[in-house]
Parts: structure tokens; C-alpha cells; sequence
């Protein structure tokens, strides 16, 4: 969401994936949407600038009926994207589940 943000940088071969890094940015969370959403930028701009990766992945999230929530999602993932799109690394979507299998390439599994 806008308030706290998951990262995680992963080096990836053909057959195994490594953990870099990870964490998770907090914004202020009284603070207007305008500045949560700028201090989440400028943190993952730092991310991105210090790992220099080769593409970013983004989760798509399931939804359920909170309106609220799916827009607070919505704009953490534009804030993700113009992050990478600002200094041209291509960014990609996935579902959890497609995440999950491939870190751990395995079907089922609950991190």
C-alpha cells in the first residue's frame, strides 16, 4: 500500500535465485498521499540506483470488495513502475503464486 511497501532484490540465474537484498519502506502515515507517495518513489529510486537490476517485478495483487485498498495498492505499484520507467529498466507483473514458484521453483509454497 501507500504506507508500507515491501521490497526484495533478487539475483537470478537460469536454474537458482539468490536473496540480495529486502525490506520494507515506511512512509509516514499521517502524512498527505502526495508525500507518501513521493517518499516511496525516492526510497526505491535509491534501491534501484544502488542495485542497478536488470528488470523490476511488480505483484499483482488479489483484490477482494475494499475499493480503498485496491487503490492504495494501485498507486504503490505506479510509484514502483515510474521508479523503474524513470531510468529506463523495464518492468513485468506477476501474480504471488507466480513469484513464489519461481524463487522457489516449486508449485506450492507459503513464504
Amino acid at each position: 500500500g501507500t504506507i508500507t511497501m515491501g521490497y526484495g532484490v533478487i539475483e537470478s540465474g537460469e536454474d537458482e535465485a539468490a536473496l540480495v537484498d529486502c525490506g520494507a519502506l515506511t512512509s509516514p502515515p499521517r502524512s498527505p498521499i502526495g508525500e507518501r507517495l513521493s517518499y516511496l518513489y525516492n526510497k526505491l529510486s535509491e534501491i534501484i540506483s544502488r542495485y542497478q537490476p536488470d528488470a523490476v517485478a511488480v505483484e499483482q495483487p488479489f483484490v477482494g470488495k475494499n475499493v480503498r485498498s485496491a487503490l492504495a495498492i494501485g498507486r504503490a505499484q505506479a510509484v514502483a513502475m515510474l521508479a523503474a520507467a524513470n531510468i529506463g529498466i523495464p518492468t513485468y507483473e506477476y501474480t504471488p503464486a507466480q513469484i513464489k514458484q519461481r524463487i522457489t521453483n516449486r508449485r506450492l509454497f507459503s513464504l
